[in-house]
């Protein structure tokens, strides 16, 4: 049997993809065939011819796809890759030498070089996505790169995966590329942009429960699939969330609703009790798909100012002397004790941001009704003892004493009232107003205005007729005369027309008439020892007579000492604290022509206040 060497190539190529090393073991083992085979004879006739050998390469072939490379998550419209974050891509190849594989991501359609020993690299005129690491054939392989807001990143962005082996003769890459294996996660791949944000800024000051609005100078350069919206959130400190778009612990104030395109804004509408102050308040920018802006504008403190606000007085809150009519005790002077009671309330807290009270004076007006706070209205000016007690005279002329109780009746920042205790005095010429007085028609208030901390005074609050009291009618007289004088007279002498006097004056605040009662004299009249029934030793009470003028004796009054009896002597209610208005009577008396003890007699004649018709007190 003979062997032509020269068929040795068309057995050897069925092997595929070999080494030179593989085809010289092939031939050794198909020559020790042969001889096995060979009979002596054609052994001999072999080693009797000449020979040639034969050379051949195998060239190395690229890895083949087992599955196509797509993108690990999807990169697309609607879920773009935010700039800053990884994309990858992932696909799996085998390579017929068994040898390493990479998976490569370029931008363009054109074929990447391999390298021998080396990572491949992309056509000249193609970025470079990413580039695995040396992978197991048959294996998957992962490529992955950080996007950034710069070029080579675009919005959107093509790529062409390729596989390829790095051998050390000849490196291959498959000149198939992939796109990917479904719409979801195929090329391009999108890269979100951060949005623009370059100022931030309000129109603050508001007052409490009142709106302002926060502005901002911002925008987002992504288009594709139309403008990206963005948002504007504010942030009571920089805590502000890039994984929630939340802000953080500190708590949040205002964002924008709904969102824009461009210029976003956020309206914040303050408490209705809130402190005066400046109030922190951060500013971010995030857009649809929560990518935060970038720059220092993000996250800058833009602070907001609250207004401060004039405090009010609740006017129903408004209690003088507990409610309790006022009954004057001091004649000639001032009556102490009663008491004022109301409660402020400010939009900026009872207490201020340094704790301390928000209200910390007031205006206080005790007026007779009919005067009316315009006329009562607090200043020194308005003073009058007779009807209006303005605390602009100082306590030296008025002396009230007001405490806002803050200590005790403040709830915190959040509560806008605090409870205020008066006390005061009044003269004894303040007008009466109960039934049967001058001033019947009307009633006694309180007109209070309230100041902060800030100097900011309310307007004044009036109590309402459920909380109104009247002053009671207090007749006071004083007898300005200590002695009526009738002089020497002789028993039996003829009386002469009413000379002597007694002054009285008003000390309450009535116009007065005046009641009289008298007793009888003696030589011998004590206050415990009255004059004895005597025609010799005591000139009786009856022999007194007493006018609002000059009269005649037998024309005037007769004095008992049982009977109090009315002089309508109109002395008219006092309006001054130091000058009182005043009445005189007149007197007389007769000697009895029985009496016969001769010496100095006295007794005791008694006055009593006595309230006057109220068209007669002026």
């Amino acid at each position: 049997m003979s062997y032509n060497v020269d068929n040795l190539p068309q057995f050897v190529n069925t092997a595929g993809k070999i080494t030179i090393l593989t085809a010289v073991v092939g031939l050794a083992v198909f020559v020790l065939a042969f001889l096995f085979n060979a009979g002596t004879n054609e052994l001999m006739k072999a080693e009797a011819t000449s020979t040639a050998s034969t050379t051949l390469t195998v060239l190395n072939t690229p890895p083949q796809w087992d599955i196509f490379a797509f993108e690990e998550t999807e990169s697309s419209t609607s879920s773009p890759t935010n700039s800053g974050r990884q994309i990858a891509w992932v696909g799996t190849a085998s390579d017929s030498n068994a040898q390493p594989y990479f998976l490569i991501v370029c931008s363009s359609s054109a074929t990447p070089t391999a390298r021998a020993n080396n990572t491949p690299y992309c056509n000249a005129t193609s970025s470079l996505w990413a580039v695995s690491a040396s992978t197991t054939s048959g294996t998957q392989a992962r490529a992955a790169t950080t996007t950034t807001e710069v070029a080579p990143y675009a919005e959107l962005n093509d790529w062409y995966a390729w596989v390829c082996d790095y051998d050390t003769v000849n490196p291959r890459c498959n000149n198939v590329a992939s796109q990917g294996i479904s719409a979801t996660n195929s090329s391009p791949f999108h890269v979100n942009r951060r949005p623009v944000f370059t100022d931030f800024y309000n129109n603050s000051p508001a007052n409490p429960g009142a709106s302002f609005t926060f502005f901002s100078t911002s925008s987002d350069p992504d288009s594709t699939g139309g403008d990206d919206v963005i948002r504007l959130h504010v942030c009571n400190e920089n805590d502000f969330s890039t994984t929630t778009s939340m802000c953080g612990a500190g708590g949040y104030i205002a964002s924008t609703s709904p969102a824009v395109t461009d210029d976003a804004t956020a309206v914040y509408t303050l408490p209705p009790v809130i402190q005066d102050q400046l109030y922190d308040a951060y500013g971010f920018i995030v857009d649809q798909h929560g990518h935060v802006a970038i720059g220092s504008i993000q996250g800058s403190n833009e602070p907001f100012e609250v207004a401060n606000v004039a405090p009010t007085v609740t006017a129903d809150s408004i209690n003088i002397n507990g409610g309790l009519d006022i009954s004057l005790t001091n004649p000639a002077g001032q009556t102490t004790g009663y008491a004022l009671e109301f409660v402020t309330s400010d939009a900026n807290s009872c207490i201020n941001y340094l704790s301390n009270p928000e209200v910390d004076d007031v205006i206080v007006s005790l007026l007779r009704s009919d005067i009316g706070s315009t006329t009562c209205n607090g200043t020194a000016g308005a003073y009058n003892p007779n009807n209006c007690y303005p605390s602009g005279v100082g306590t030296s002329t008025w002396n009230l004493s007001c405490v806002s109780a803050t200590s005790t009746t403040c709830g915190g920042a959040t509560d806008p009232t605090v409870e205020w205790n008066c006390t005061f005095p009044l003269w004894f010429l303040t007008d009466p107003t109960d039934a049967g007085s001058q001033f019947a028609t009307a009633s006694w208030t309180a007109s209070i205005a309230a100041i902060d901390d800030n100097n900011a005074t309310g307007s004044f609050a009036v109590g309402t007729s459920s909380t109104w009291i009247d002053v009671l009618t207090f007749p006071a007289l004083d007898l300005l005369t200590d002695e009526i004088t009738y002089g020497a007279l002789e028993p039996g002498q003829p009386a002469g027309p009413l000379v002597a006097t007694t002054t009285i004056a008003s000390v309450g605040n009535a116009g007065l008439d005046q009641d009289v009662e008298g007793e009888s004299m003696c030589t011998t009249f004590g206050i415990s020892t009255p004059c004895p029934v005597s025609a010799t030793s005591t000139v009786p009470d009856s022999s007194q007579r007493f006018s609002t003028s000059s009269v005649a004796y037998s024309s005037g009054l007769t004095l008992s000492s049982t009977t109090p009896f009315e002089l309508e002597i109109n002395v008219l209610k006092s309006t001054s604290t130091s000058l009182f208005a005043q009445g005189i009577t007149y007197w007389g008396i007769q000697v009895p022509g029985t009496v016969t003890l001769a010496g100095s007699y006295t007794g005791l004649n008694t006055f009593y206040a006595v309230v006057s018709e109220p068209d007669e007190w002026d």
